[in-house]
């Protein structure tokens, strides 16, 4: 996987949830919407076709008992191919989550008694269905890379590094700017008195999400570089260019913890300073431990493979 060529996917898609965010009435309801897809969308089809008379009743049966039997099907074929491991008992809770999710789905009255609205009900019925598809994955991920090599362990590592690349790309430039949003028009629906100008305070909530951001963006980059020390481990486990990639990722690492800490500071003194001109202020106590950590655990790696690379190249000389 190409650093490079995900870097550049990673451009388009800030671009794309930057434009969505600012023109979207509310993008937290975007995403809330989206935990419900598509079994919204599927339990709807089912009322409407058990409302369209008996062969629409019984296209509706056969629908809903395909998608409720799904996870069973997969359990049977890797019980059958002897593949079946113990992370395999989520797929029969997936399959009754299905069956009880199209069920209430289909028939809103049911999610109006349990929930309070029918849009809150698809949400919170998606995120458990979607939790636990998650867990089963995660050990079904967990399996597989006990018994893989160290090639396809990196190559998983890669693709592991660009998703929470790609979520984090969406986490400032979606979720970000969708809060920017909703801060600067719940101060502006607080205020009561119109002779009280916003724009300092407006315009210091939009520094204060570029401040928070930045460490952030610079996480991102620290991802892409990690995703090219495992591909020149992939090449070579103690080559030059691995030596080069670890150090420049434990660099990048030192860098972006200095940017954290001088980031917190910077916002908290801008707000003090400027405090009598702010109508709303937040103070935060930022301690980058676990950043920190990390920084050390790679600088350690760095020092490792520098160390394991001369003594390669040492044991080919003698040979």
């Amino acid at each position: 996987m190409n650093s490079k060529n995900v870097a550049a996917v990673l451009g388009v898609e800030a671009l794309l949830c930057f434009i969505i965010a600012l023109g979207s009435a509310a993008p937290a309801g975007v995403v809330a919407g989206a935990f419900s897809f598509p079994f919204a969308q599927v339990g709807a089809l089912l009322r409407r076709l058990s409302l369209a008379g008996a062969a629409g009743n019984m296209a509706a049966l056969l629908i809903y008992a395909a998608v409720g039997l799904a996870p069973l099907l997969v359990l049977v074929r890797r019980a059958a191919k002897k593949k079946a491991g113990p992370e395999d008992l989520l797929l029969p809770v997936l399959s009754a989550l299905l069956f009880y999710m199209l069920y209430v789905l289909a028939n809103p009255a049911l999610l109006r008694q349990r929930f309070m609205t029918v849009a809150m009900g698809g949400q919170v019925l998606g995120n458990v269905f979607y939790s636990a598809l998650a867990g089963y994955l995660v050990l079904r991920l967990l399996r597989r890379l006990s018994r893989s090599g160290a090639a396809e362990m990196l190559g998983w590592l890669q693709l592991l590094l660009a998703l929470i690349a790609a979520a984090l790309v969406f986490g400032v430039f979606f979720l970000g700017v969708g809060e920017v949003r909703s801060a600067i028009a719940g101060l502006r629906e607080a205020n009561t008195d119109p002779g009280i100008s916003l724009a300092a305070t407006n315009a210091f909530i939009v520094i204060r999400f570029v401040l928070q951001q930045i460490p952030a963006v610079l996480s991102i980059r620290l991802l892409l570089l990690a995703m090219e020390l495992a591909a020149a481990l992939k090449r070579e486990k103690f080559g030059r260019a691995a030596v080069m990639a670890a150090a420049r990722l434990a660099a990048a690492c030192k860098v972006t913890v200095a940017v954290m800490a001088v980031v917190a500071v910077a916002a908290n003194l801008m707000q003090l300073i400027f405090s009598k001109s702010l109508l709303q202020a937040s103070y935060e106590l930022n301690l980058p431990f676990a950043s920190l950590a990390l920084t050390l655990v790679l600088l350690v790696l760095a020092r490792y493979i520098d160390d394991s690379s001369k003594l390669s190249e040492d044991n080919r000389l003698i040979i």
